[in-house]
């Protein structure tokens, strides 16, 4: 492209000679490209796909292996748990690789677009267990298509549409839209796929055809979704050109300013305690309304009055966190949420006061939710500025591992407690044991990563360096030479 070209396209002007909003310091803030309306529509397109598979991998998966492929508890939740520890592999040379692509369409774009019709297939042969496996066979079967889900497809497209968050602008303050746009599709994707996944599977017949119908249809949706983004999106914060670009960089310079980011392991730590928190009830919902309550059908009230708030919240937290820090909303957010963890204890049986913990914890989850990722390019950010090296795909695999690790033992302990505590699949009232672990793994034990997840967002303290990083950004900006990611 052409430096008249370049001028021409208002998405890639440079930061010089355009009107400049004043930062939270007083003083003349960066003026980054603009990201129009169809782009991040486009963007937020992802986490459709996305929640169309891992909603299901998170809040279903389970609740299948036991009570329709017959696998006991335990034994399907150590799988799980097996499949995402593999992340602990997958998702770091999956970051690697993202930081040595480049392409003409950049280096996070073309994985979303090449791991879509492979997530698709494997994610429905996870839930088509074939009945006339041994307990042996079906065994691996699910570790098989769990880990292609998971740690393979899911974790490629899944940190390369995350990435995409600090290549498409460096701006924070768009960067924050971005992630609201994201995560609303996100709240709303989750919100549907636990409101009619059980009325379809019992519409389809019940039993494995109908789990395998209803996956398919998830699946070819996601995929569409997918290319979307691929057509949709720019990369357009490339590495200063001098030591920043990871593509030229060895992996043990990568490895090494990574270990320097002490921000970096305060956001995995992040991510993994607050998905845990997600894994526990995302994982122990379905149980809860069964068995605890006596009617699964609840279940989608249940996911209503804990995304719902979050949906409603979610367009107001650019403009709260560009006032008072994401630090800030997230603290605050965090006590809302330990509010409506403590409410339910009063009558943990009581759906009525269960309800209304669930929609302040809603509620309170909203800072977290539109502001983690976005924590996470600021950390790349942040990095860069420190050391020189910007490693996008790296940081967020490594982050997104927290998450994966977090979603997973949270799945895992579920199955653990509740075979500690005599579930039986069959049994047509559970036992006194068994209903105190459901209680727990849904009420108790995300109480305690609640608190855990305050104590990290406490220590947290990487915007007050953000004068000095974007001040780094506009001159990088500044100096590109032209486009060479559209």
């Amino acid at each position: 492209m052409s430096d008249h070209d370049m001028d021409s396209d208002p998405s890639r002007q440079t930061l010089t000679g355009s009107p400049q909003a004043e930062d939270s310091h007083g003083e003349q803030a960066p003026d980054f490209p603009i990201i129009k309306i169809p782009e991040k529509i486009a963007y937020a397109f992802g986490d459709i796909g996305s929640n169309l598979v891992y909603a299901p991998a998170t809040s279903f998966v389970l609740f299948y292996l036991t009570n329709v492929a017959g696998i006991g508890a335990a034994i399907a939740g150590t799988i799980l748990l097996i499949g995402q520890l593999l992340n602990g592999f997958t998702d770091v040379t999956i970051g690697v690789l993202i930081d040595k692509t480049s392409t003409r369409w950049g280096k996070a774009r073309p994985w979303v677009l090449w791991t879509a019709v492979p997530l698709t297939v494997s994610f429905v042969l996870l839930f088509s267990v074939p009945a006339g496996l041994g307990e042996t066979g079906k065994i691996v079967w699910v570790l098989i298509t769990y880990t292609l889900v998971m740690a393979v497809f899911f974790t490629a497209s899944n940190v390369a549409y995350s990435a995409m968050l600090s290549v498409m602008t460096p701006s924070p303050k768009t960067r924050v839209t971005l992630t609201t746009f994201r995560f609303f599709s996100a709240l709303l994707t989750t919100l549907i796929v636990n409101s009619i996944t059980l009325p379809i599977v019992e519409a389809l017949g019940n039993d494995q055809f109908a789990w395998t119908s209803t996956t398919l249809i998830y699946g070819i949706i996601g995929t569409f979704t997918l290319i979307v983004v691929f057509t949709g999106t720019k990369e357009r914060v490339t590495p200063a050109q001098d030591v920043g670009d990871s593509a030229k960089q060895p992996l043990g310079l990568m490895l090494k300013t990574l270990m320097r980011n002490h921000y970096f392991f305060l956001a995995a730590g992040l991510f993994t305690a607050f998905n845990l928190m997600n894994g526990l009830s995302s994982a122990s919902g379905v149980y809860y309304v069964t068995d605890v309550l006596g009617d699964v059908s609840l279940f989608g009230i249940v996911s209503i009055a804990g995304i719902l708030p979050a949906l409603i919240g979610m367009p107001f937290m650019p403009a709260l966190m560009g006032r008072y820090t994401k630090r800030t909303m997230f603290l605050a957010g965090i006590g809302v949420m330990l509010i409506g963890s403590v409410i339910p204890l009063f009558a943990p049986e009581n759906f009525a006061v269960v309800l209304i913990g669930l929609v302040f914890r809603g509620l309170g989850m909203v800072p977290l939710t539109a502001g983690l990722l976005a924590i996470v390019a600021d950390v790349v950010d942040y990095g860069e500025w420190r050391n020189g090296v910007r490693t996008d795909g790296l940081i967020y695999s490594s982050v997104v591992l927290g998450q994966k690790i977090g979603s997973g033992f949270g799945t895992a302990i579920v199955g653990w407690v509740l075979a500690f505590g005599g579930y039986n699949a069959t049994a047509e009232h559970q036992s006194e044991g068994a209903v105190q672990a459901i209680l727990a793994s849904f009420l108790y034990l995300p109480l305690l990563m609640i608190i855990i997840t305050g104590v990290i967002v406490y220590f947290f303290r990487i915007e007050r360096h953000s004068h000095e990083i974007q001040q780094f950004l506009r001159r990088r900006v500044e100096s590109q030479p032209g486009d060479s990611t559209t």
